[in-house]
């Protein structure tokens, strides 16, 4: 079995809008909902099929590839969608229902302006709230990455939910038992998906999208500590870059921007890494770093 991690931009914006739909089943993102309604009513009623896929029971495979990397852009998810959908693999997803008829007749047209739709709600309701959304999911998969480390892949699935458990070779998810085969089985941590736990299938791999840990403090408010006392809890330098790591940043940037040299800021974020409030991951010949969900928490104040 091949086990490894992704972050998925698209998956949260999907996972966002049944949220949406049903607001009163996820009663812990009711801050975000409201925060988020009007903006996605902001944008007009939706002149595709995205919403009727989306709140379907079973979310149509091809409309949520599985990334074939950790972490990838949400123009990247968008560009590959419309490639993946293959005739055939539209067919078998969908009801032969008139509804559908576009997406059987013309599946590339149809997915290029579903695609567009995404790319707009995205933008409304994931893209101004994503560096806090990242840090919470990326520092999930650091945490379950030092697990897999400890104490194997089947312990770590088995943490994942009470509903997830590993038989041999076969994954169980619900009662359901699946097996995996020669495909890779990718976990992807999600903010939206509690308290659910949601399996994706593939020729190519497995997607079993769970709750990310620390996702429940994600929307809640606190008075922020003061600089100072953030500064003597941590050094002056460490709390001013913790703040930085709001969005994702590589070491170059963040020295220009404290004013400090490389080496300093490499040795504070190590400190920071250490404790579990930064996390680092290579992208192309660069590596950026973010602040996890307990480093925006600290910042926040809401860390006894």
């Amino acid at each position: 079995m091949a086990l490894r991690f992704a972050v998925s931009p698209l998956w949260e914006t999907v996972a966002a809008l049944r949220v949406l739909a049903a607001p009163g089943y996820y009663a812990v993102h009711q801050r975000w909902t409201t925060w988020a309604e009007p903006r996605l009513a902001a944008l007009g009623d939706d002149p595709t099929l995205l919403t009727t896929l989306v709140t379907r029971p079973v979310i149509p495979e091809f409309l949520i590839p599985t990334p074939g990397i950790r972490s990838i852009g949400i123009a990247d998810e968008l560009r590959w969608l419309p490639r993946v959908a293959e005739p055939h693999r539209v067919a078998a997803a969908l009801p032969a229902e008139p509804r559908f008829r576009s997406l059987l007749d013309d599946p590339l047209a149809t997915l290029t302006t579903i695609a567009e739709r995404l790319g707009a709600v995205h933008g409304a309701i994931i893209a101004p709230v994503w560096s806090r959304l990242e840090g919470v999911l990326q520092g999930d998969v650091e945490r379950r990455g030092r697990r897999m480390v400890e104490a194997g892949g089947p312990t770590v699935l088995a943490e994942l939910h009470q509903d997830v458990g590993y038989d041999a070779p076969a994954i169980r998810v619900r009662g359901r038992r699946v097996a995996i085969g020669a495909r890779d089985l990718v976990l992807v941590p999600s903010a939206f998906t509690w308290p659910d736990v949601y399996l994706r299938e593939s020729p190519v791999r497995l997607a079993l999208c769970y709750p990310a840990h620390g996702f429940g403090s994600l929307w809640e408010r606190a008075d922020a500590p003061t600089s100072d006392a953030l500064a003597r809890l941590l050094g002056p330098t460490r709390a001013r870059l913790l703040h930085e790591l709001e969005r994702p940043s590589t070491v170059t940037e963040l020295a220009g921007r404290l004013g400090v040299t490389v080496g300093a800021v490499s040795q504070h974020l190590g400190v920071l890494r250490a404790a579990g409030l930064a996390v680092s991951r290579r992208e192309g010949r660069e590596v950026v770093s973010l602040r996890t969900g307990l480093g925006l928490a600290l910042v926040r104040g809401e860390v006894p």
